[in-house]
């Protein structure tokens, strides 16, 4: 397993979206409710890759293309088929990081 270093939980911005990069992959942060979640940032829609910048309401992220919603907490969408890859995430010391197995799933 590895271990990704995101920042700070202060930096992160309430039911906003937060994008980093591990490997090439993006990931899109949330913080909700003053919990952490992160899931993958493309929309399998139509692989649109702006997830991080999608409205959150509640513990659902909108993609900003079509609509699609998603669960922060499973990746599944609540409107539509599919789902985005979640990442689990640790908080050490106010530090935020996502941890990978290094599958894409």
């Amino acid at each position: 397993m590895q271990e990704h270093r995101v920042g700070r939980v202060q930096e992160l911005k309430d039911n906003k979206g937060f994008l980093i990069r591990v490997h090439g992959e993006e990931i899109s942060v949330f913080k909700v409710a003053g919990e952490i979640f992160a899931i993958g940032n493309v929309c399998p829609h139509q692989h649109f890759s702006r997830l991080h910048d999608g409205e959150v309401i509640g513990y659902t992220v909108t993609c900003p293309m079509h609509g699609w919603r998603y669960d922060l907490r499973t990746g599944v969408s609540t409107n539509a088929s599919g789902r985005v890859k979640t990442y689990d995430v640790e908080i050490r010391r106010d530090e935020v990081f996502i941890l990978s197995h290094g599958d894409t799933d």
